[in-house]
Order: C-alpha cells, then structure tokens, then sequence
C-alpha cells in the first residue's frame, strides 16, 4: 500500500535472526527475518486492538498486508 521502508537490524541478534521495523498507518511493525535484505514477517496493532500483519517475500518481490480483527483469525 503505497511506499514503506523497512529498517532492518546489521546484525543478527542472539537467536542468529535480523531485526527488522517499519510504521505503517501509524502503526508500529516489528519482526525478525533469517536474511538481511528486508525479507520476513512484521507484526503489530493498531489503535482498535485489530492485528497487523506485513509479509514481504525473499526475494522483495512480493508484499502482502493484513488485518485481523481482535480475535486474530477474521480478516477485516
């Protein structure tokens, strides 16, 4: 949904995992991913408890964004 940075970690935390972040709608993402290219899963809530949840594909070439209502199974 239009342009997103994502801010990936140097280097990798004690689980051998880059950390990565991004705001998307106001609505802080946090993740961890196995490469260091902005690839992986980021995860967060918005304001309404509803989930958020960001995937980015390895090869960057695929985005894909949800959200989940409170119960965490229904999409919106």
């Amino acid at each position: 949904p239009g342009e997103m940075k994502v801010l990936v970690s140097k280097e990798k935390d004690k689980d051998g995992k880059y950390s990565l972040m991004a705001t998307v709608d106001k609505v802080e993402l946090k993740g961890t991913s196995d490469k260091n290219n902005g690839s992986g899963t980021l995860e967060g809530v918005k304001d309404d408890k509803s989930k958020v949840k960001l995937t980015i594909s390895d090869d960057l070439s695929k985005t894909t964004f949800e959200i989940f209502k409170e119960d965490g199974k229904t999409l919106e």
